[in-house]
């Protein structure tokens, strides 16, 4: 009975290090593992998470390629540092996805006009793209009618000064030329700059006619947080489309 009760208190230590050893090992973890809303598991290296989705690379396929998955179909996430984020009751169980291509199209009576037709087959996102670019260009026209205009001004009534200024031909030569081929030239780039004026505001208004008919916002301001879980940091992004 002596003997057995030493044997007993031998082994005791080592259970209580065999136990820590495995208590260590189930809190341990080799990679980053996220749990489906569906139960399915992915065994991955996370390397950015926000609060709309995860970055993550696959590492039960065999490239491995860099993916990302919405946090609306994740449950939680086992962190292979041992850390368990729980994400299911904080997420809404759907995302509304954005407008599809064509989704506001009649496609029975589609415009036979690419331009027109391009944009009853854009989603939102897009037109909002187009309406910023045809914006642009249209101020860029208007602008640069503006400029070419006042320079065919100037040169014509600086031609004229120096036409009218003294006795000499050369004064009179260079007058003329520029009264003649200052304004020539600024009409010529001014008529270009505003016939691109009212060709890319007529292409931006018909953009917001649509955006209009659809009720989606001609602006959108998103703002994006996003967490790092590994080090602990957060960061704000700022987006604003128009």
């Amino acid at each position: 009975m002596r003997a057995h009760t030493l044997r007993s208190k031998t082994f005791l230590p080592l259970i209580l290090v065999l136990v820590s050893m495995a208590a260590t090992a189930q809190t341990g973890r080799k990679n980053d593992v996220i749990i489906k809303r569906d139960s399915s598991r992915i065994q991955a290296l996370i390397t950015q998470m926000s609060y709309e989705k995860i970055n993550y690379r696959d590492l039960g396929k065999a490239d491995s390629a860099a993916t990302y998955i919405y946090l609306d179909q994740v449950a939680r996430v086992l962190l292979k540092n041992g850390k368990t984020i729980n994400v299911k009751d904080s997420i809404p169980p759907r995302r509304v996805p954005p407008d599809s291509v064509g989704q506001y199209a009649d496609m029975n009576n589609l415009p036979t006009d690419p331009f027109e037709k391009s944009v009853v087959m854009a989603n939102s996102d897009q037109l909002r793209d187009k309406y910023e670019f045809h914006h642009n260009r249209s101020i860029d026209g208007k602008t640069g009618a503006i400029v070419f205009t006042s320079v065919a001004v100037a040169t014509l009534v600086s031609g004229i000064i120096v036409a009218s200024t003294g006795d000499s031909p050369d004064n009179k030569t260079i007058g003329a030329s520029l009264a003649i081929a200052g304004p020539a030239v600024g009409v010529v780039l001014g008529l270009i700059g505003f016939k691109n004026y009212k060709k890319h505001s007529r292409k931006a208004e018909k953009i917001k006619t649509e955006l209009e008919r659809r009720n989606q916002p001609l602006t959108t301001l998103r703002i994006t947080p996003r967490i790092d879980p590994f080090n602990k940091s957060a960061q704000l992004g700022l987006r604003l489309s128009f």
